[in-house]
């Protein structure tokens, strides 16, 4: 397909994955990370840096200086911030903002099986481990929503380490449950980018082959 993703949160895991897999289908990729943090996992397979603390409005707002009206915009931003708070919430309220001010053709946002309606059916388990993540999750979600621009969102189950599989599944259904790799999750939302067929979704995402990760003694 190619074209052109503004990339936040591409440094680690999933948004890694989905620079990688980017790059081999021909987009030209510019991913936007933390000033001083170490790039070379994004430059080996070609995508183009640009440093922009997600916390800092403004400079999210700087990292999209040339950025192409036809172009597309992914974040999988999360973490704790240093003031307690929560980067999943604020940076992408920032990324979301400064997206409409340009804007973006679309933009693909990465959150997490448990936010906004899927929380009814989380575990209790789950939600007592990072039930304020999902709740931080459900806000940019919301905010997302509420903007005006063309968006998807894609909830995942349960990531693991691996490539693409061809096994995952997206569907609107908030009771979902299951694992799959970083790889597939990033082959599906590549997917969705630029279809309009996929345009005001909230959308699962699960592989029902793969097998939960192996528990440690």
């Amino acid at each position: 397909m190619g074209g052109t993703i503004l990339l936040f949160g591409g440094r680690s895991g999933t948004g890694l994955e989905i620079a990688r897999a980017a790059r081999a289908g021909g987009f030209a990729v510019t991913a936007a990370v933390r000033p001083g943090a170490d790039v070379a996992p994004l430059t080996e397979p070609g995508c183009q840096v640009v440093e922009a603390d997600a916390l800092d409005a403004v400079a999210v707002a700087r990292a999209f200086d040339g950025f192409p009206q036809e172009g597309f915009v992914v974040s999988t931003l999360g973490g704790r911030a240093p003031d307690g708070g929560f980067v999943d919430d604020r940076g992408n309220r920032h990324v979301v903002e400064a997206a409409v001010a340009v804007g973006a053709a679309h933009l693909l946002l990465v959150s997490s099986l448990g936010a906004g309606d899927s929380r009814a059916h989380a575990s209790d388990r789950l939600l007592a481990a990072i039930g304020d993540v999902l709740w931080a999750k459900t806000r940019a979600e919301e905010h997302l929503a509420a903007s005006g621009l063309p968006f998807t969102i894609l909830r995942p189950g349960g990531l693991v380490n691996g490539g693409p599989t061809g096994t995952g599944r997206l569907g609107p259904a908030p009771d979902r449950h299951g694992f799959l790799t970083r790889g597939e999750l990033a082959a599906l939302a590549l997917g969705c980018l630029g279809d309009a067929g996929q345009f005001g979704r909230t959308l699962s995402a699960v592989d029902p082959l793969c097998p939960p990760p192996r528990r440690t003694a």
